[in-house]
């Protein structure tokens, strides 16, 4: 309780976890890698319009996904992404990483502020992803399934990670 001149307010339980930040996403995804180059993407209108076209789901407002290309020597090893989706409630901070045909290497949740659903970081939940290529082969409830008491967080994390997948093959 923080106590407030004569009254006091309970903040509840706080649940926000940080699991890993950039750094530590991209050198686990690309360890071999010598160098890594931030890439800015032009979100413009007919790119986001062809996002939702090839995820079937439309793309949120706060879309802002951030890049880095992976490189040993000057050969690209691939790309790592980080993005937020909202969960139930709150934001569920991600990367997702793909070779340089667009197969994806590997998931991970580098933030959670739920109370509830934070299995979406159980590596067998994750490891569905690894393979995975194009935004057709990552669908909720046939291609990644879903946990019980999870349902929102699963959804929102496979449907960012589609357009991670279809802003890679675009």
């Amino acid at each position: 309780m923080l106590a407030l001149g004569a009254g006091a307010v309970s903040l509840g339980p706080i649940w926000a976890t940080v699991f890993m930040n950039t750094d530590q996403a991209l050198q686990g995804f690309m360890p071999h890698a010598d160098r890594y180059t931030s890439l800015n993407l032009n979100l413009h209108a007919d790119l986001l319009m062809q996002l939702a076209q090839l995820t079937g789901h439309r793309v949120p407002k706060n879309f802002a996904p951030k890049v880095w290309q992976a490189f040993l020597q000057s050969q690209p090893l691939g790309w790592v992404l980080t993005d937020c989706v909202i969960g139930k409630y709150d934001l569920i901070d991600y990367a997702a990483a793909f070779d340089p045909q667009g197969v994806q290497l590997g998931l991970e949740i580098m933030a959670y502020r739920e109370s509830h659903g934070g299995e979406v970081r159980q590596s067998a939940w994750r490891q569905q992803f690894k393979g995975k290529r194009g935004p057709q082969t990552i669908q909720f409830g046939s291609d990644i399934r879903n946990i019980s008491g999870a349902t929102l967080s699963c959804q929102h994390v496979t449907e960012g990670v589609q357009r991670l997948s279809a802003l890679v093959g675009t």
